[in-house]
């Protein structure tokens, strides 16, 4: 018996073409940037053991636990310095201008020895799909309850300085690792686009 012939969806996807980070709390921010140029997934796994029952050399049995995933974690690479995003991923605070309250002045990282309670955030990261040389969507990933872990950066004479960013994605018991839609165009207003879903 022959299965039944299912037409599938094929996009071509490039470019990381922006990146939003939307914070969980009371009164939720969303900080938005195109200055990301690499965004990394990778499934976090509870890995199911495997038995096997053998007598001399005949297999009897196979006792096999299946992998459970259990979350994810992301690593991106920033070009440019955002103290806002520092703050979120980081868990430290930003150092604002005595004279003038809105500006922005510095970034003080958390205190060695001390607990950190970094804040909760939701990560967005939208693609270009293409037909041809065109634009005719983006896909977006989305990963929830994110928390950041401590930040990365090298200083290097006659280079730009690369921020690393290192998330973890831990949504609770049954709830998805992450999620695919697809949107006719980038967000520019202060809430998320209604999309699609794939």
């Amino acid at each position: 018996m022959s299965g039944v012939l299912t037409n599938i969806v094929e996009q071509s996807q490039a470019n990381l073409a922006m990146v939003e980070f939307e914070t969980l709390g009371e009164a939720p921010k969303i900080y938005r940037t195109t200055r990301i140029q690499e965004l990394t997934y990778a499934a976090v796994i509870s890995e199911g053991t495997e038995t096997v029952q053998r007598n001399k050399n005949e297999i009897l049995a196979i006792d096999k636990k299946e992998d459970i995933q259990y979350g994810s974690d992301l690593t991106a690479s920033h070009i440019v310095f955002s103290p806002e995003i520092f703050a979120l991923i980081d868990g430290g605070s930003l150092v604002m201008d005595s004279s003038e309250s809105a500006k922005v002045v510095g970034y003080n990282p958390p205190a060695i020895g001390t607990v950190v309670k970094r804040e909760k955030f939701n990560v967005r990261a939208y693609s270009e799909i293409k037909e041809g040389d065109e634009i005719v969507g983006y896909n977006c990933i989305e990963f929830k309850t994110c928390k950041g872990k401590p930040i990365s950066f090298n200083l290097k004479d006659g280079e730009f300085i690369v921020t690393q960013y290192t998330i973890s994605s831990r949504p609770q018991k049954g709830e998805l690792p992450y999620n695919i839609k697809i949107v006719d165009s980038l967000p520019t207003e202060t809430k998320p686009q209604t999309p699609t879903e794939l």
